[in-house]
């Protein structure tokens, strides 16, 4: 009865070991982090996009209110290490801190354009003027500092 307890101990302890790491990552990513500032100054709530030069998935984040962020691939931390071109974009819409009837007595029927917060050429890996990062195995290399500028 002894060792019936003990082996039912050690195969549920290994059964819950096991079970409790969280899912394998699938994507063989590695930590990314950074900050991005607009003239100069930190910006909040900025997409940030790491399109791969070949391969790998893409990978994304979102900018805190002090401009910091990580990515992510497919819900796990990281990217996979290689060659990215990097966007951003942050556009907000007008009259979203209206109340209803406030916004219907401003635009009426009318969806207002959106405003681009960061300049539209950012989207765009061509236009953007941003060079290519490259994530390394080695995590303590993939922290990026992204400073653009309006003019």
């Amino acid at each position: 009865m002894r060792y019936t307890f003990f082996i039912a101990l050690v195969l549920s302890l290994t059964f819950f070991t096991g079970c409790s790491g969280g899912a394998k990552n699938p994507y063989g990513t590695v930590h990314v982090e950074g900050t991005v500032t607009l003239d100069g100054e930190p910006i909040g709530r900025v997409n940030v996009n790491l399109i791969p030069r070949e391969g790998a998935n893409s990978a994304g984040g979102l900018t805190d209110a002090n401009g910091k962020f990580t990515v992510n691939t497919g819900g796990f931390d990281g990217a996979k290490p290689g060659m990215y071109d990097v966007t951003f974009s942050k556009m907000e819409l007008p009259g979203q801190d209206l109340s209803q009837e406030e916004f219907a007595a401003k635009f009426g029927n009318k969806q207002p354009e959106p405003v681009y917060v960061i300049p539209k050429k950012f989207e765009d890996k061509k236009s953007s003027g941003v060079e290519p990062i490259t994530v390394d195995t080695d995590k303590k290399k993939n922290v990026f500092k992204f400073e653009l500028t309006t003019k």
